[in-house]
């Protein structure tokens, strides 16, 4: 930084599209500040060093940073800037030190993305602040000698059967789109959406199945950039319209968009040096590109998919929980031979291929940790006592899951029997909810949050998020948590339903299930389950729960006794028959 004149150095978490799951190449703010969750941003200055994540990882991070000297920045709490006020803060104490002098603020312009750099440079300029951005130079990369080298996955084609739209019929609907806003170039630049849209998959990305690639499409043209090793054999037959180029080559196609033009990009996930690259005598469309939106919204194939997924998913869980329970006093186990048991029963299926996000499996005051993976440092035994709360996931060749259950494998506290049952009441309150047209996603948060902020309890993530179909575990931007998020909320649509409570050093307590979103025939959104495990009804204090409430709860039991019994053995069958009984 001092030989290249910068005052601030700036690392994200992301890659060169924007990815909240990254490939080992891309975890340089892991590397610098020992930080490894997936949400976090570093800033590095002459007399300081900085971390800002959000209340998922304040734990984690809190742990992780202990002694390193970097301040740990809790996004949202009271008194906590947002790192852009903060930069704009350090670059008018600099101005003030240094009159006559920029603040020069450096980062790498291919992993910073393109909304995050405006945003910024929009924040100094208001304040007043001299300025310079310096954006050539990977100083991560400078002092990460041992870096993992990116080797492309082979790219592998998902069946019609399963994929539902052909990429031809889906580039026509693309291409109405452009023609609607009058732009005459499309810029894909998030890796989920150049998944989908080609209905190919790969490995470049742990437990996400994508790969590294740009897309740009006109109105009568489509070209793939992707890496040599991506496509060793080239696009299938029903993709001879798309042009192959090396995936460097999109900067400059990008500088070479003919005058007059009008491009399509979406600044969450184009990075600054690509939008840097668009001619300056060419306009820009700068919203979610239209490919984001029609992937939110699954097709029947997708939907029929994503069911069969998660009966198959559900069958892995269930021998879990039976074998967890039975074994509880009889077989010593930590948290990580629970994940590798876990694993071996989710492949065991044909058609799970993967995980779909490494397995949380955090036992008494881990579990308060909301996203902790065992580590063998950390690796916890498992006692016949309290919770022990699983957050897991599988990739099936039909569909994407995600599911968390916090199971009783041992005597529980009232307590954690009350705590247990509120969060559920929450669950049930998200479930259970008839979604108005255009509703806001605020409000059915704090409609979820109601029955645990009304005893004094709270969790500090999102009620829901989205999942794609056969991509990553967290598809955004649909999400539903405190504040406001500008996305209308769509039949087809499928998300997660997460509430919980973390007693630090204690215990935590979450139940997830994944639903999709139905037309109740009214105009209104109803959620239809798709997550099929029981809940824990160890746990569950009735007399906390109203009769609706009981009645769902029941009405849920039934559907996965009846819909999982015919994947069982008899032995858990019948196991599962008195884990469904009525309450």
């Amino acid at each position: 930084m001092a030989s290249d004149g910068m005052d601030a150095y700036y690392v994200p978490s992301g890659d060169f599209h924007g990815s909240e799951y990254v490939n080992a190449f891309f975890r340089a703010r892991a590397f610098l500040s020992g930080f490894t969750g997936s949400a976090g941003d570093l800033l590095v200055s002459a007399d300081g060093a900085w971390l800002w994540t959000d209340g998922r990882y304040f734990l984690q991070a809190g742990r992780q940073l202990e002694g390193s000297g970097i301040e740990l920045m809790k996004i949202g709490e009271e008194g906590v800037p947002s790192i852009e006020e903060f930069i704009k803060d350090k670059a008018a104490e600099h101005n003030e030190k240094h009159p006559g002098r920029e603040f020069v603020i450096g980062f790498d312009g291919r992993v910073v993305t393109s909304g995050f750099a405006v945003s910024l440079s929009k924040k100094l300029e208001e304040a007043g602040c001299r300025f310079a951005f310096s954006t050539e130079k990977d100083l991560s990369g400078a002092v990460w000698k041992d870096r993992p080298v990116i080797e492309p996955s082979r790219a592998w084609e998902l069946p019609l059967g399963f994929a539902g739209v052909d990429t031809a019929d889906k580039i026509k609907a693309i291409r109405e789109e452009m023609r609607k806003q009058g732009a005459s170039h499309l810029l894909i630049t998030d890796l989920m959406e150049c998944a989908w849209l080609l209905n190919m998959r790969a490995s470049d990305v742990l437990y996400t199945p994508v790969f590294f690639a740009f897309m740009l499409v006109t109105l009568d043209e489509a070209c793939l950039y992707v890496m040599e090793g991506t496509l060793p054999e080239g696009l299938p037959e029903r993709l001879s319209y798309v042009k192959i180029k090396p995936y460097g080559g999109i900067y400059k196609d990008v500088e070479a968009i003919p005058s007059g033009s009008k491009l399509w990009l979406d600044p969450a996930t184009c990075n600054y040096a690509l939008y840097n690259s668009v001619p300056g005598n060419s306009a820009t469309h700068e919203a979610l590109t239209p490919v984001a939106l029609m992937k939110m919204i699954k097709n029947e194939t997708e939907i029929a998919g994503m069911r069969r997924a998660h009966i198959l998913d559900g069958a892995a869980v269930t021998k879990l929980i039976k074998w967890l329970k039975e074994t509880a006093e009889t077989e010593t186990k930590t948290e990580l031979s629970v994940s590798e048991k876990l694993r071996e029963l989710r492949l065991s299926c044909d058609e799970c291929f993967d995980l779909s996000f490494e397995t949380i499996a955090g036992y008494g005051p881990n579990g308060a940790v909301i996203h902790y993976s065992p580590t063998p440092e950390t690796d916890a035994e498992v006692r016949p006592e309290g919770f022990l709360l699983v957050d897991s996931g599988g990739q099936y060749m039909t569909g994407t899951t995600d599911i968390t259950r916090t199971i009783a494998v041992g005597p529980l506290t009232q307590q954690m029997k009350d705590h247990y049952t509120y969060v559920l009441k929450s669950h049930l309150a998200m479930a259970m909810y008839r979604i108005v047209p255009d509703a806001d996603p605020a409000d059915i948060d704090r409609a979820a949050r109601a029955p645990m902020n009304a005893v004094g309890l709270d969790f500090n993530h999102g009620i829901a998020h989205g999942v794609g179909h056969v991509l990553s575990v967290h598809e955004g931007p649909i999400t539903i948590k405190k504040n406001r998020v500008p996305i209308a909320l769509r039949p087809g649509m499928i998300m997660s339903d997460e509430p919980g409570v973390y007693i630090e050093g204690e215990y935590g307590i979450r139940i997830e299930n994944l639903v999709v979103f139905a037309d109740d025939g009214e105009g209104n959104i109803v959620n239809q389950p798709l997550t099929c495990v029981p809940y824990e009804r160890k746990a569950i204090n009735k007399d906390l729960l109203t009769d609706e409430e009981i009645g769902y709860v029941d009405y849920y039991h039934d559907w996965v006794r009846e819909t999982l019994t015919p994947q069982l053995d008899e032995e858990t069958a019948a196991w599962l028959a008195e884990e469904t009984a009525p309450l």
